[in-house]
């Protein structure tokens, strides 16, 4: 009987049809612009995305789906950032010609709540100063940005700099500033610091700041470059254990590390703060020729965006991540890490007289598809995979360790344009679902 039981069970299911299986495993919707999407490997995450120029900001999971927007009529975005009350802070182009109109300028930065209600804006835009590129978000809620200043051919002279390289008679010279949102359309500046306040120069020896450049690393030299705007920030980091700010300079090809625990007067300084040396570098990566340690070979960053602090994460600790836009002499971008030796104190290895200090960085990342001349960005996630924005190249990419490729999403693969997202973001962010931020909108 046993036999006969077991002979029943295998004849019945010998019968059996694979159509007659049912599969309930869910099928994944994906949407057109998906081109590269590894099961198992993509985060549990939603991306910030806002295309240039667009008046419109998307949070989108990695679907290609849209699972919130932020947007106010005739607001252009350069860039933004998700905060956590679900609200977005976002760089805005005024397009008003007030005597500034270098690549960059912004003039508005505007803060939209999770209801899309438009609940503070403020504008910094005028003949001698003006809002440009980046910001950052404090712990305290407050923003770091970046303005430009105008200094006349006079002041400029007076510093040192070489009339002969003058040419609009005029500089335009980056200082950060520390911004407490008020009411609707106000706001304190509670911190200040300025790159006016730490030029060197050894080209007019009767100005008060003549002096060996390369034995002042911890200073910029007003004659590096030829242009009006020589310094040309287009980046700011804050790395909130160490209080600095990491502030990334694209026409130099170098970032900078300054000290944020200073009060405004010892930013104008060179001593005072946590670290002893008021506005002064504390570091300084990827031009030494900039300070004349090395040469121009010894040159790593090439018109760079997006400098930022890995931090402490368990793949990556202490390191730097840049998206180098143009190898010397080569046709595409890289992303590069670079490990600094930071003791535990927040302090970084004396940069006199020896180039890049590190010489190369520790890792690396090329493609011919993330090639962006100007603007992009790059990410280094929790898992140690990096999300890379390339807005030329217009994809999100994000590859792991190996630099496989994981997931991307293609702007022109967009499916009827549902998104109305024809153009890449300046930079984009990840946001993993556990964050406030994320929690605040009750999606």
């Amino acid at each position: 009987m046993k036999y006969f039981t077991i002979f029943c069970f295998l004849l019945i299911l010998s019968s059996c049809k694979n159509d007659d299986i049912i599969d309930d495993t869910p099928v994944l919707e994906l949407s057109d612009a998906i081109t590269v999407y590894e099961t198992g490997a993509v985060p549990n995450d939603l991306i910030l995305v806002t295309p240039m120029r667009s008046d419109t900001t998307y949070l989108i999971n990695r679907q290609g789906m849209a699972v919130k927007k932020w947007f106010v009529d005739d607001s252009p975005v350069l860039m933004s950032y998700l905060l956590d009350n679900g609200s977005v802070v976002r760089t805005v182009f005024t397009n008003e010609d007030n005597g500034i109109t270098l690549p960059g300028k912004t003039g508005k930065i505007q803060i939209i709540d999770k209801d899309n209600i438009l609940v503070w804006e403020w504008v910094l835009d005028n003949t001698t100063q003006a809002l440009h590129h980046d910001i950052a978000v404090l712990p305290n809620g407050n923003l770091l940005a970046s303005v430009w200043e105008t200094h006349d051919s006079n002041s400029s002279i007076a510093q040192g700099r070489n009339p002969q390289t003058l040419l609009e008679n005029r500089l335009v010279v980056d200082k950060i500033i520390e911004i407490e949102p008020i009411g609707f359309n106000q706001a304190n500046i509670v911190w200040e610091w300025n790159l006016w306040d730490h030029l060197i120069q050894d080209f007019n020896p009767s100005a008060s700041n003549f002096g060996n450049v390369a034995n002042q690393p911890n200073l910029m030299d007003i004659n590096v470059g030829d242009g009006e705007n020589f310094s040309h920030v287009n980046g700011l980091d804050y790395i909130m254990e160490l209080d600095q700010i990491i502030v990334n300079s694209r026409i130099l090809s170098e970032f900078v590390i300054i000290d944020h625990s200073t009060t405004t007067f010892q930013a104008a300084n060179s001593s005072g703060g946590r670290y002893g040396k008021g506005g002064d570098f504390l570091f300084r990566w990827g031009n030494p020729h900039n300070f004349k340690t090395g040469t121009i070979n010894d040159q790593q960053l090439f018109g760079q965006h997006d400098a930022t602090y890995v931090g402490n994460n368990s793949n990556s600790i202490g390191t730097f991540l840049v998206f180098n836009n143009l190898e010397d002499g080569v046709d595409f971008s890289t992303i590069k890490e670079i490990d600094v030796n930071i003791d535990g104190t927040g302090l970084y290895p004396n940069i006199v007289g020896v180039g890049n200090a590190p010489s190369t960085a520790i890792w690396e990342y090329s493609n011919e598809a993330i090639l962006s001349k100007r603007t992009s960005g790059c990410q280094r996630l929790p898992s140690g995979n990096t999300l890379i924005t390339t807005t030329s190249g217009l994809i999100l990419r994000e590859i792991n360790p190996s630099g496989k490729i994981i997931w991307e999403y293609n702007f022109e693969n967009e499916a009827s344009n549902q998104l109305m997202m024809t153009t890449n973001s300046f930079k984009s962010r990840s946001y993993p679902k556990s964050y406030r931020g994320i929690q605040a909108l009750n999606l």
